[in-house]
């Protein structure tokens, strides 16, 4: 439901074939017919078209072209980031401020759709989240120069099931941190598990691999420097699955669009909480892929909310045609706060610096997207060049 495919990134795809995961190219169906509506009224935007795919293809690799000076600080993490008074401007820029100066808006539909939507307000983040978001690695895709795949058994969840098993019983599944103690000597986690059995782990060094919100970092024991830090994190929330409403027809596909001026010149998108698309998959009884995206405060029932007034709002608009029925989600999966992202004022204040001097901080490393990328390969990369530095004098 999220991750559709691997995109390789400086030979990261040694790390399944490790796990002895065969990668094989992604299949693909027949594409859909695209409908494009206004989320605010259900109405189709009228006249939209999406540009030629020879459009497409020429400002994908200008918007490629613009950004490979930065690639070495940004990827695969911020290791090599400049400082604050060295940042170049095409990375502070609102996003849709460096679309227009380097020409590639008629990209950016088809970057939208894919991933760049989950960024929230994507036309106006600083163009250094919007590139983390949906920039190299889905340029190269579209554009055939990355090899892309997923397992041969067609599941990419395939690869963490090896590594389960590699691991055996040192992997504690479904096991909440109750309490904390970091100090330079180790940590010491107090953890329980569903069946309320609590176990004690002690360790030189802990490694953090999940999204640095306030609710995850609570059992950590922070102290004011580091809350100071991730406390300027602001958070968009992904949502996917699947789901079924008798309007919705089969070979049929929705994405949403404003219909602002700028919308027509690819300059404008609309922001969450919205859902960004519904894509037909397969079955008589249709069966759609959704993806939504909400603001920080949203939860899975505000979206499922928001979902269901979107079909309503395209029946009562006749895009779609009437019927008796309700959604019905056959999976709803809530991927929780995403994109970690701060203001163009906070990377100038030396933000990525002081977010980077807490690795090691109180024996205490981190990885995951808010340090590096939003795809897996990529933060495979930044793993390899992670692990070195937190073993460094064990």
């Amino acid at each position: 439901m999220g991750v559709q495919t691997w995109v390789d990134y400086q030979g990261s795809f040694a790390f399944p074939e490790r796990m002895n995961v065969t990668i094989v190219p992604q299949a693909r169906g027949p594409p859909n017919t695209e409908f494009y509506v206004n989320p605010k009224t259900g109405q189709l935007v009228p006249d939209w078209v999406p540009p030629d795919n020879a459009e497409v293809t020429a400002a994908l690799q200008r918007f490629l072209d613009a950004l490979m000076p930065y690639e070495h600080m940004v990827h695969p993490g911020y290791f090599n980031f400049p400082p604050p008074n060295q940042i170049p401007e095409d990375l502070l820029m609102p996003f849709k401020d460096f679309v227009k100066k380097y020409n590639c808006s008629a990209a950016i539909p088809r970057l939208w759709d894919s991933t760049a939507s989950g960024v929230g307000d994507t036309m106006n983040v600083p163009t250094l989240y919007a590139l983390q978001g949906s920039g190299y690695i889905m340029a190269r895709t579209f554009l055939g120069q990355a090899a892309s795949g997923v397992p041969s058994s067609g599941r990419v969840a395939e690869l963490y099931e090896k590594v389960a098993d590699f691991l055996g019983s040192d992997v504690l599944f479904e096991t909440m941190v109750l309490t904390t103690t970091r100090t330079a000597r180790g940590v010491t986690l107090r953890v329980k598990n569903p069946q309320g059995k609590t176990s004690c782990i002690e360790a030189k060094r802990l490694l953090l691999a999940i999204e640095p919100t306030s609710q995850n970092l609570s059992p950590f024991d922070l102290d004011k420097t580091e809350r100071d830090v991730f406390g300027k994190f602001k958070f968009p929330t992904s949502y996917v699955g699947f789901l079924r409403h008798p309007s919705l027809q089969n070979g049929f596909s929705y994405a949403v669009r404003t219909t602002s001026p700028e919308s027509y010149t690819y300059l404008d998108f609309p922001t969450a909480p919205v859902v960004g698309r519904l894509y037909y998959l397969s079955g008589t009884n249709a069966l759609y892929r959704f993806i939504a995206v909400g603001t920080e405060k949203d939860t899975s029932n505000n979206i499922k909310k928001v979902i269901s007034k979107h079909i309503k709002d395209m029946i009562e608009a006749g895009t779609l045609p009437p019927s008796n029925g309700t959604v019905e989600y056959a999976v709803f999966a809530d991927h929780g706060h995403m994109h970690a992202h701060v203001t163009a004022k906070e990377l100038r204040a030396g933000f990525i610096q002081k977010l980077y001097s807490l690795q090691g901080r109180k024996n205490t490393w981190y990885t995951g997207a808010a340090w590096s990328g939003q795809f897996s390969t990529v933060l495979w990369k930044f793993n390899e060049e992670l692990l070195p530095r937190l073993i460094q004098g064990l």
